[in-house]
């Protein structure tokens, strides 16, 4: 019987899929119709339903007959005027995928779902590291749909039996991501998104520090970003294949049934080392500066996930940096 991936075409669904299909798995994905992947998924021999996640009719065809889920599909967006969008795909989404599992007739063996660190937040935690008791308290609306989506599982788990597990994604990119500032990891390590973030963050005074510390292009340039006594801001990111050996254990390990974990990369890293490190492998230009009010200083702890599931992650910024300049992988 199949494996479903929702979100098949995205970076980790595609990476997913590779990974059980050539392991033997069939694999069913439910793609949009104006998906630009949709062929592609064919021609690699994924089974694909076309339709909405809040289309009924095309969720209960995806559904029918599968034994395992991995939910990977959201809509990610950020400012005024998306709330209904994040909700119709997100939460109302999840919930038409979790009731079409309840009502079919075959078993699943596990319903897999992806959530997300913004659930607690990272960037606004209450101590670190951040483990998986840490209260959820989002300061998004893409953060409160993650914890609604979280709910409405556990809640599935506890009234229907499906054999749910989440999973609380770290921020996650491809390795070639750390060169680009529009990279979901580029954009911490780049003046110009930086400064986007923190005027996005209310801090208009640290915005100001960069500009005052940067005198190039700052969408080339890199920041070695410290707090107000110089000591170096934190990150902690996760390589995508290290969540797809996280997401393939939490589809088969037992113990992951009603569990919550956080997976992310093998350690937390200091700014540092990442921006001195990759000026110096790449050439790029940065500047190092004093940054008044509260640091960024991100650091999961995974070892409820390395000791229940043998989660071990392998790519550390070195490596990712490493791969980054020798053209990704």
């Amino acid at each position: 019987m199949p494996t479903l991936i929702t979100g098949a075409s995205g970076r980790i669904g595609r990476r997913l899929a590779a990974r059980l299909g050539s392991k033997g798995h069939r694999i069913r994905a439910l793609v949009l119709p104006d998906d630009p992947a949709l062929e592609e998924l064919r021609r690699g021999g994924i089974e694909v339903v076309t339709g909405s996640l809040t289309d009924r009719g095309a969720v209960q065809e995806a559904v029918a007959g599968v034994r395992r889920i991995a939910h990977l599909a959201a809509t990610m967006l950020w400012g005024d005027d998306v709330d209904h969008e994040l909700f119709r795909h997100n939460v109302a989404g999840t919930f038409e995928l979790l009731d079409a599992a309840a009502q079919q007739e075959v078993k699943l063996d596990r319903f897999f779902l992806a959530s997300s660190d913004e659930v607690y937040p990272s960037l606004m935690a209450r101590y670190s590291p951040i483990d998986e008791n840490h209260p959820c308290n989002p300061y998004s609306f893409y953060g409160l749909t993650k914890e609604t989506n979280e709910r409405f599982a556990f809640y599935y788990h506890r009234a229907h039996g499906i054999p749910v597990t989440v999973a609380r994604f770290a921020l996650t990119a491809r390795s070639e991501e750390i060169l680009r500032p529009d990279g979901w990891s580029g954009r911490f390590l780049f003046v110009a998104p930086m400064r986007d973030l923190f005027l996005a963050l209310g801090r208009p005074e640290a915005a100001e520090a960069l500009d005052v510390a940067c005198s190039t292009d700052p969408r080339k340039t890199l920041v070695l970003a410290r707090d107000e006594d110089g000591v170096p801001y934190g990150f902690h990111m996760c390589d995508v294949a290290d969540i797809v050996d996280g997401i393939e254990l939490m589809l088969t390990s037992p113990s992951a049934i009603g569990q919550a974990f956080n997976l992310s990369g093998p350690a937390p890293f200091s700014y540092q080392t990442a921006v001195e490190t990759l000026s110096a492998q790449t050439g790029m230009p940065f500047v190092d500066a004093r940054i008044p009010g509260e640091p960024i200083r991100i650091a999961h702890d995974i070892s409820k996930a390395r000791s229940i599931l043998g989660y071990s992650p392998r790519w550390d910024i070195h490596r990712i940096i490493e791969a980054a300049v020798a053209g990704g992988h």
